[in-house]
C-alpha cells in the first residue's frame, strides 16, 4: 500500500513539473523544401559534331536535414521541340554534382538542355538553360567587307573549273564596270552568321535584267541592297542563302545561268579555290558550276593594298588584252569605246610599239616600219601605215614623273594613240604640241612585271585611256 502510495506521488510531481514548462505554444512543424539546383552550366560541345559536356551542382534544400535526401535527376536536350539527348542519373546525400555528356555533340542549331531533380519525398525543382551549337571556326577569316578585286581577270568563264579561256574581264573592265566593282559583299561573322549586299544605285545589268546592250543600271529585284541574307562557310564551301544573295555576276548560280531575275534561288553555293592573306589584305578566289560545261570565276578582295612605288623605268607596251585602249564620258569610263580581243592582232602594228623611259630621265618610242594610222594623218580607213612626223620616233623627248603626272616633252611624243593631247584631240599633225601630261591612275607590280593605267582629259567630257605593260 504505502508503494502503490508513492508511486502515486511522484506520477503526480511528473505531470505538475512537465505543465509548468508548458509556455502555450504548439510544437513545430518541420516542412521539407525541394531541392536547390545551384547552377546548371554547359562546358563543351558548342562547335558542330564535338563532345558535348555541362554540369550542374544541387542540394536537398534544408542544411543538415534527415527529412529526405536528394534521389534522381533527369535531363532532355530538345531542338526545336524534338528530343535529341536525355538521361538519369541516381542520387543520394544533401550535396550532389551531376556531369551530363553526350559524345559526338550535336548539328549545328538551337537547343535546351532541361533539368528536373527529385528527392525522396517526392518533392522536384526544374532549371533550363538554352545553347547555339556553331561550325566550327575556319583558319581563314572572311568576317568584314569584300568586293570584286580591281584586276584583270577578276571575272571569268570557261568550259573547266579555274578556266577563263571564253571571257574573261580585262583591265579596262575595271573602269568600264565600275558600277559593279564597286559593290560591297559584308559577312558578319564567321563560319556562320549574316551575309549583306550594298550595290549602290547602279550595278552592272544584262539583257536577262532588262538591259540590252548589258551596262551599269538601277538594281534590279531581287538583286538589290539587302542585309537580310544568312551564310554558312566550312571547308571550300561558301553558302549564301536568301532570295537575291549572290556574289561578282548574279546570273551565275548552281547548275544554271538565269534568264529572269523571277528565278533567282533561295540560295547558291560557291567553291572557294584559294584564300591568302597578306598584312590586312585578304584575297579569296570562288568557284561555280553553272551548267553544261559552264564554270565560273571570281576574285574577290577585302582590305586595301599598300600603294606601290609608281616606277616607270624600262620598256613599255599596251597591254595585249581587251580594254588596253578606251574612251568615255568620265575618268576611267571606257563606254564609248574600246579595244576588243581582236584588236590586240588587228592593230598589231601599235601593240608591238615601244616606250621607253630611262632613270635618267629621257623618253624614246620604237614604232617599227608601221603603226596605227588615222584619217587625220591621211590614212582612211584607219590601219597599219609608216609612221608619220612628228609622231615618228624620231625626235628627242624628256619626261618628268610628279606624285600620279607623267609628262612627256618633245614635240610628236606620245603613249597610245598619238591624236589624244591634253583639252583636244589632233586634227593636224601639225598640231602637236610641246608636250603631254598622263595621269597615272594605277600602278602594279607582279614578279617582275609592272603594270600602269594612264589617263588623259581630251576635251568636253571626253577621256581616254591606256593599259600599258612592262616588257
Amino acid at each position: 500500500m504505502k508503494k502503490q502510495l508513492l508511486y502515486l506521488i511522484l506520477s503526480l510531481a511528473l505531470v505538475i513539473f512537465y505543465g509548468s514548462c508548458d509556455n502555450g505554444n504548439a510544437d513545430p512543424v518541420i516542412v521539407d523544401g525541394p531541392p536547390v539546383i545551384e547552377s546548371l552550366t554547359v562546358n563543351a560541345g558548342t562547335i558542330e559534331n564535338t563532345d558535348f559536356m555541362a554540369t550542374a551542382v544541387v542540394n536537398d534544400g534544408i542544411a543538415g536535414s534527415t527529412i529526405s535526401t536528394l534521389a534522381t535527376a533527369n535531363w532532355t536536350i530538345t531542338n526545336g521541340g524534338t528530343t535529341v539527348a536525355s538521361g538519369t542519373e541516381s542520387l543520394s546525400g544533401d550535396l550532389a554534382t551531376i556531369n551530363i555528356a553526350v559524345a559526338g555533340g550535336f548539328g549545328v542549331g538551337d537547343y535546351n538542355l532541361d533539368l528536373v531533380v527529385s528527392d525522396s519525398n517526392g518533392n522536384s525543382s526544374t532549371e533550363n538553360v538554352s545553347f547555339t551549337v556553331e561550325l566550327p571556326l575556319p583558319d581563314f577569316d572572311i568576317s568584314g567587307d569584300w568586293k570584286l578585286e580591281p584586276v584583270a581577270g577578276a571575272l571569268k568563264v570557261g568550259p573547266a573549273q579555274g578556266d577563263g579561256s571564253w571571257w574573261s574581264s580585262g583591265a579596262g573592265d575595271v573602269a568600264g564596270r565600275a558600277c559593279l566593282f564597286d559593290d560591297v559583299y559584308t559577312f558578319t561573322g564567321n563560319a556562320t552568321g549574316t551575309f549583306g549586299v550594298n550595290v549602290g544605285d547602279m550595278t552592272w545589268l544584262e539583257p536577262w535584267q532588262g538591259m540590252d546592250p548589258e551596262g551599269c543600271g538601277t538594281p534590279v529585284a531581287p538583286f538589290v541592297s539587302s542585309t537580310d541574307f544568312t551564310y554558312t562557310y566550312q571547308n571550300n564551301q561558301l553558302t549564301l542563302e536568301g532570295v537575291g544573295a549572290a556574289l561578282g555576276l548574279v546570273k551565275a548560280h548552281n547548275g544554271v545561268e538565269l534568264g529572269n531575275p523571277a528565278d533567282a534561288p533561295d540560295q547558291v553555293t560557291y567553291e572557294i579555290a584559294s584564300q591568302t592573306q597578306e598584312g590586312s589584305v585578304r584575297r579569296m578566289t570562288l568557284q561555280i558550276f553553272s551548267g553544261g560545261e559552264t564554270w565560273w570565276e571570281f576574285l574577290l578582295i577585302s582590305g586595301e593594298p599598300d600603294a606601290v612605288p609608281i616606277d616607270v623605268v624600262g620598256d613599255w607596251t599596251l597591254e595585249p588584252v581587251a580594254g588596253a585602249l578606251g574612251v568615255g564620258p568620265g575618268q576611267g569610263n571606257v563606254s564609248w569605246w574600246a579595244s576588243g580581243d581582236g584588236d590586240v592582232t588587228g592593230r598589231a602594228c601599235l601593240f608591238d610599239d615601244v616606250y621607253t623611259f630611262d632613270a635618267n630621265g629621257n623618253f624614246s618610242m620604237t614604232l617599227g616600219s608601221e603603226t596605227w594610222l588615222e584619217p587625220w594623218q591621211g590614212t582612211d580607213p584607219e590601219a597599219c601605215g609608216t609612221p608619220l612626223a612628228p609622231h615618228d620616233g624620231m625626235g628627242s623627248y624628256t619626261y618628268t614623273l610628279s606624285g600620279t603626272d607623267l609628262q612627256i616633252v618633245g614635240t610628236g611624243g606620245h603613249v597610245g594613240l598619238a591624236k589624244v593631247t591634253n583639252g583636244s584631240e589632233l586634227g593636224n599633225p601639225a598640231d602637236a604640241p610641246g608636250d603631254i601630261t598622263y595621269i597615272v591612275s594605277d600602278f602594279s607590280v607582279d614578279g617582275t612585271t609592272k603594270r600602269m593605267t594612264l589617263q588623259i582629259f581630251a576635251g568636253g567630257e571626253t577621256w581616254w585611256q591606256f593599259l600599258l605593260i612592262s616588257q
